[in-house]
């Protein structure tokens, strides 16, 4: 038997740690942006983001915390969340912001290897191409969550009409000299 004190709280420290599994911190996963032209001459985009991230960076939205699992949001949390994503998101083309439309918003709940099961918010929305003859370069100007959860990150997909899915950009918080980065989005 271990009779000196200290020594004893350093064996048992020791025996937790021998008996437990070392647990390794990750951070939710961060925003998926799916773009997509429609054949109705309309942008479609799908995003998905963390619920909890969500909560931190916009607590006007901790209502969400209740929403129902695979239940379409509505009422006054869909327009709170619609008033959040027009603040910090923006699509430019040909010099002007394409008008935005939140069509749908719901709760999931999916799974990460990393962090296992979380609840994530997706939401669909579209803006007008206005019969633009090239949809690209386009500028995406983004600080959803990242404004407030300096290491989200958001990666951002053009669905071309084999549903194949290319990368256009991906990117964390910026904001130089106190003014957002617009994010340049081509098909090369």
């Amino acid at each position: 038997m271990i009779k000196n004190p200290i020594m004893r709280v350093l064996a048992l420290a020791l025996c937790v740690l021998l008996s437990t599994k070392f647990a390794n911190a990750h951070a939710l996963p961060g925003s998926e942006l799916t773009l997509t032209e429609q054949p109705t001459n309309t942008l479609s985009l799908k995003l998905s983001f963390a619920l909890e991230d969500l909560i931190i960076a916009a607590p006007s939205l901790f209502s969400l915390d209740g929403a129902q699992i695979d239940e379409p949001l509505k009422g006054n949390v869909l327009n709170k969340l619609n008033d959040y994503l027009h603040s910090h998101m923006a699509l430019i083309s040909d010099a002007q912001a394409l008008p935005v439309t939140l069509n749908h918003a719901e709760i999931n709940l999916v799974h990460n290897s990393h962090v296992g099961f979380y609840r994530s918010v997706l939401i669909e929305l579209s803006a007008p191409l206005n019969n633009q003859s090239e949809l690209f370069p386009m500028s995406l100007h983004y600080d959803v969550i990242m404004h407030e959860v300096r290491n989200h990150r958001a990666i951002v997909y053009w669905q071309k009409s084999d549903s194949v899915l290319v990368k256009l950009t991906s990117f964390s918080y910026q904001k130089p000299q106190g003014e957002p980065v617009g994010y340049k989005l081509e098909l090369e």
